[in-house]
Parts: C-alpha cells; structure tokens; sequence
C-alpha cells in the first residue's frame, strides 16, 4: 500500500497539497488533536490562515500548543465553537474545508460530531468556498452516529448540482 493511501486521513491530506496554495484561506472544522490544522498552516504559509473549531476546550488547547511548538500559530484562528457555526467566523472564499468526523481521539467516545451539526456546517462551508475550492469529509461509520453522519453526507451529495461540485467518495473496502 502507498504511503498515501494508508488511511483517509493520509488521502485527505494528498489533496490538501494538491489544492491549497501559499496565501490561501482554509477551515479546519474539526480540530481534534491538531494535526490537520498544522498541515494546513504548512500549506497556506505565512500569508495564508486556517480558521479552526472544535466544540472541545482540549482540542483547542492542544492544537494551539502544536502550532505554537511549530511555530505556526500565527496562522490560525481557533475557535471554541461547533464547525455548524463557521459561518459566524470564517470569511467567504476559503480555498478549502477539512472535517475529520467521529470524536477527539483519547476522549470519551460518546461525544461524537453528529450528523444535524455536521450537514449544516458542510452547508456553510460550501458556501464560503471560492471558485475551485473544496471539501474534504473524512468519515467512519463504525459506529451509530458515524453511520448517520455517513448515510445523511451521502445522500446530500448526491443532491448537489453537477454543475456547480463534484461529488466523489472513497471508500477502504476492506478496513
């Protein structure tokens, strides 16, 4: 298996790097431990930012001590917030939207991104995307809300019209 291709996450970030560019602006809407908002930071350089949401006080704190360790705090803006209120912070015409769905990793794992926050906030982000933005979903529907979240993102796909997105789902069969 290729390096890139090890987990969603390593094939979301594959498209990162294909879209973002230095001085763009992009949304991390589920912060977790970090590690995306600092690869978007990389991404977008210094002149670029990459606005930031978790609902979780831990997962706020513990990517702004990994962008600070890395020297690139000073390109995020996070905030302690549900991503389906990004719209109140995020300006229109961000180059791209990362959601890494399911719960904070070492968290209690009945605290979930659910699938009502989860379809208003990728409403909000399509809308802030520019020309030739994109979303990026990464979701795990091992268990009951990530199945919903799953079935509620598929079918919303499917409604949107061909001409303005495109659409596409990866799925690992065997994992």
């Amino acid at each position: 298996m290729t390096e890139a291709l090890r987990s969603a996450r390593h094939v979301a970030q594959r498209a990162f790097e294909a879209v973002l560019r230095p001085g763009d602006t992009a949304v991390d809407a589920t912060l977790g431990r970090g590690r995306d908002c600092l690869a978007l930071c990389e991404l977008v350089g210094p002149q670029g930012v990459v606005y930031g949401f978790d609902p979780h006080p831990d997962a706020v704190r513990q990517t702004e001590a990994l962008l600070r360790e890395h020297g690139m705090f000073s390109r995020a803006r996070l905030f302690q917030m549900g991503h389906e209120r990004m719209a109140e912070a995020a300006p229109p015409g961000i180059r791209l939207a990362a959601f890494n769905l399911g719960w904070l990793p070492g968290s209690d794992k009945a605290l979930t991104t659910r699938a009502e926050t989860t379809m208003i906030a990728l409403q909000s982000a399509l809308a802030l995307l520019a020309p030739g933005g994109m979303a990026s979903v990464c979701v795990y529907p091992g268990h009951a809300e990530g199945a919903r979240e799953r079935d509620a993102l598929l079918a919303f796909a499917r409604g949107l019209p061909n001409r303005a997105f495109t659409a596409l789902w990866h799925d690992f069969l065997n994992a």
